[in-house]
């Protein structure tokens, strides 16, 4: 599993924080939230990564991710 880009890091907390994301309008959005997190094509860059996973209507991290991802682990930016 490659490191998250710059612009993966704030979707993957996110997705921590709140244990899934979801797609609308094209994009990634936390639970109730109405600022996209980062664009489709994002969200293909760390499925194929192995950052996230769809499960029905979610967006969640992966086992491996979940591992990696742990609190502080990820460079705040």
């Amino acid at each position: 599993m490659e490191a998250p880009t710059p612009g993966m890091q704030n979707p993957l907390r996110q997705a921590r924080l709140y244990g899934y994301l979801i797609e609308r309008e094209g994009a990634l959005f936390h639970p109730g939230g109405s600022h996209p997190l980062c664009s489709a094509g994002m969200t293909r860059r760390m499925i194929e990564a192995g950052w996230l996973m769809k499960a029905d209507d979610r967006y969640e991290l992966t086992p491996q991710a979940q591992e990696r991802i742990a609190p502080g682990a990820m460079s705040s930016g």
